[in-house]
């Protein structure tokens, strides 16, 4: 193993490149990958303030077994609380806490950790605030062995500038932070919209979905997960997966699913539907405005959940009557002229003129368009 001055001083300037620039941590990973002669190399974060897990990434990290560990197998990691117990940039060496025995009885490693053969972590916190503990650690084969004295030794002069970088970008690895902007953004839709990690985790549900989920047992959050009656939304939690697996490899097939939604329809087995549309959204393609993790955005049509059009909104906007207002909430939900006479027991005619009245007060001049206008007004109005 070369650790001289200038090797020392290119992983340096490889640290700093990447507090400069989130994006060339991968270089700084699987640099020292090589040099350590490490399996793997991986860095992860926990947001503090969201209570979540809210970056992972490394080098030479199986996809499948990285998407495991995010949507379970970090639950029952008895490394982790070693590590969080730590003082920062303390090693912790796993072998020397997790002995055989252990190992041997431990679902842990026996159903995640040894059959992707990673026996050995050497880990460290880098930082541990109130806003993130981010934490470093390498990998190591059974047939590797623990990290070696010379490797450790090496790792220990790069902490110092390892911490620093991360406490300069920490920013990158702070999910709630991020994920505001989107959420802020998905609150004013007026359409149910839930955000998710692509394993069911629920992130954000605006007031919509909030109204949806009391209308309606076909869906519900159980334990701060996404659950549907039947399990009839498995298949959809597994094409997400499948999804996030994609872009995680750099998949051609991940650029056939980039900016589509996808449809599920859900039934209680008797009239009551639900419609989902999904779309997983990788951070790159928004910004990072939901977090450093693809994100599911999950829309629901329900007829019971459908928005509800406040009748003070249509006159403080337009001037309708009360008639009028209840003419265009009619319209809003589907019905023709027709049954909207029935509806308020009124003549046909008389719902034909309340239309032209209102036509012209909205500046429309179709169905389909004061439609449009209607299903896209803001859910409160705030008068000056």
């Amino acid at each position: 193993m070369q650790t001289d001055s200038v090797e020392f001083d290119r992983f340096v300037h490889l640290i700093y490149g990447a507090a400069e620039d989130a994006s060339r941590w991968r270089d700084f990973y699987e640099a020292i990958r090589l040099i350590t002669g490490s399996e793997s190399v991986h860095m992860l974060a926990l947001d503090r303030r969201a209570q979540t897990l809210s970056y992972s990434d490394g080098a030479n990290l199986p996809v499948h077994g990285e998407l495991a560990y995010i949507q379970h197998y970090r639950f029952i990691d008895p490394r982790m609380p070693l590590i969080l117990g730590a003082s920062t940039q303390k090693w912790i060496h796993c072998h020397e806490h997790l002995d055989d025995e252990f190992v041997a009885n431990d679902p842990f490693h026996q159903e995640f950790l040894l059959p992707y053969d990673r026996r050995y972590m050497s880990a460290c916190k880098l930082v541990d605030g109130g806003d993130a503990t981010v934490i470093f650690s390498t990998l190591r084969t059974t047939a590797q062995g623990p990290m070696p004295a010379e490797s450790v030794a090496f790792l220990d002069r790069l902490l110092p500038h390892l911490a620093r970088a991360a406490r300069m970008g920490l920013r990158n690895f702070i999910h709630s932070t991020q994920a505001l902007v989107g959420q802020m953004l998905v609150s004013r839709l007026r359409q149910p919209v839930i955000l998710m990690s692509p394993g069911g985790d629920v992130m954000h549900a605006n007031e919509a979905a909030n109204q949806l989920l009391a209308s309606t047992d076909l869906i519900s959050i159980v334990n701060g997960k996404v659950q549907f009656a039947g399990r009839q939304g498995e298949p959809l939690i597994r094409r997400c997966s499948e999804i996030e697996a994609f872009l995680k490899a750099d998949d051609p097939r991940a650029e056939t699913c980039r900016g589509r939604f996808e449809s599920a329809q859900l039934t209680d087995g008797n009239s009551s539907t639900l419609y989902a549309f999904f779309t997983v959204l990788p951070p790159q393609d928004v910004m990072g405005s939901f977090g450093l993790r693809p994100v599911v955005m999950l829309l629901f049509y329900h007829p019971e959940s459908a928005p509800v059009i406040d009748s003070s909104l249509l006159y403080a906007v337009f001037g309708l009557t009360p008639a009028e207002s209840r003419v265009a909430s009619l319209l809003a939900e589907g019905l023709s002229l027709k049954e909207i006479a029935v509806e308020q027991g009124t003549k046909h005619d008389t719902v034909r003129k309340q239309l032209r009245s209102i036509f012209q007060k909205t500046s429309t001049n179709r169905q389909p368009e004061l439609v449009r206008l209607l299903l896209h007004l803001p859910r409160d109005l705030v008068q000056a």
